[in-house]
């Protein structure tokens, strides 16, 4: 019954929508009605600037990172538990009770997972983001690619049948919530080869 309750809160714990609450309190706008319509980091920064950019990050990285080390801390006789605890993190974030079951992309919630459950391979992860944003401007770019460094982390450092799956599944998801961005990236090379 414990194991089941602490699960539903971080459920709840990813649910809440910090985009969303940081465009509304501080600047008055929903940020689902202006830019992209997307309630991550980058929207943000791309309507609010760079501040409220780093916010909405930081605050949706610790949503996965301090809930998930809470977790390992209460029940690490149970892997199984927290790697539960950490998909419903990020199933929270990408499809939030407050929002009608929408959401984000996952990528800021997920690294915060990440970070407490294989620090190398989050960081390799947030490294191979940078590079390919900073060479391809776009976001989507830097997502895919630390999803792929991240699938590659795990290939070679297996790290055991409960974290393993835990970031499989979070890979997953940032995957099925790119499926937009992918397919458009799809059609643009395309184009440019036509």
């Amino acid at each position: 019954m414990l194991s089941f309750l602490a699960i539903l809160l971080c459920y709840l714990v990813g649910s809440f929508p910090t985009g969303v609450v940081i465009s509304k309190r501080k600047y008055g706008l929903d940020v689902r009605e202006v830019g992209s319509g997307n309630i991550g980091a980058t929207n943000i920064t791309r309507v609010f600037g760079w501040y409220a950019g780093f916010l909405t990050f930081l605050i949706d990285f610790l949503k996965g990172a301090v809930p998930l080390w809470l977790m390992q801390l209460f029940f690490s006789e149970a892997p199984w538990v927290v790697t539960a605890g950490g998909i419903c993190l990020v199933v929270g974030h990408c499809y939030s009770l407050f929002l009608g079951f929408k959401g984000g992309k996952g990528v800021a919630t997920s690294l915060g997972c990440l970070m407490v459950t294989l620090p190398v391979c989050a960081l390799i992860y947030g490294l191979v983001y940078l590079v390919l944003l900073k060479l391809s401007r776009i976001s989507a770019v830097g997502s895919l690619g630390g999803v792929v460094a991240a699938i590659i982390y795990l290939i070679l450092r297996w790290p055991g049948i409960a974290p393993g799956s835990l970031v499989l599944m979070l890979c997953i998801i940032v995957l099925i919530r790119h499926q937009e961005n992918i397919q458009r990236l799809i059609e643009t090379l395309k184009s440019r080869r036509s």
